[in-house]
C-alpha cells in the first residue's frame, strides 16, 4: 500500500468516525429526557461534515477518471488537482430528486 493510500485510507476512516458520532448526537436530540449539551450547534456539525463529505466524494470520481487522489493540500503539482467542493445541481435540473 502507498502512502497516498494509507492517507485517503486514513481519510475515509476519520469521516467515518465522524459520521458515527452525528448519527449518536441525531439519537440523543431527538431523546426529550436527554442531558447531554453540546458546545457547537447541530446546524454548524452538518454544514462541516456536508463540505466534507462532498469532498471525498469529488476525490472519489476524480479517481476514478485518473487524477490522483489528493488527500492533502497540494501545492499544484503537475498532475495533481486541488481540493475542492464539487458544483452541486441547481433544484430545477433535470437530475433533481424530489427530497424531503
Amino acid at each position: 500500500m502507498t502512502k497516498d493510500e494509507l492517507l485517503f485510507n486514513a481519510w475515509l476512516t476519520s469521516l467515518n468516525q465522524r459520521l458515527g458520532r452525528y448519527v449518536v448526537r441525531l439519537m440523543d436530540e431527538a431523546t426529550p429526557t436527554a442531558t447531554t449539551e453540546y458546545t457547537v450547534p447541530l446546524a454548524e456539525v452538518e454544514a462541516a461534515l456536508g463540505r466534507d463529505l462532498l469532498e471525498l466524494a469529488d476525490a472519489i470520481l476524480g479517481k476514478s477518471a485518473g487524477f490522483t487522489v489528493p488527500v492533502q493540500r497540494p501545492s499544484n503539482q503537475a498532475g495533481t488537482r486541488p481540493r475542492r467542493t464539487p458544483e452541486l445541481p441547481s433544484p430545477d435540473s433535470s437530475t433533481a430528486t424530489n427530497c424531503r
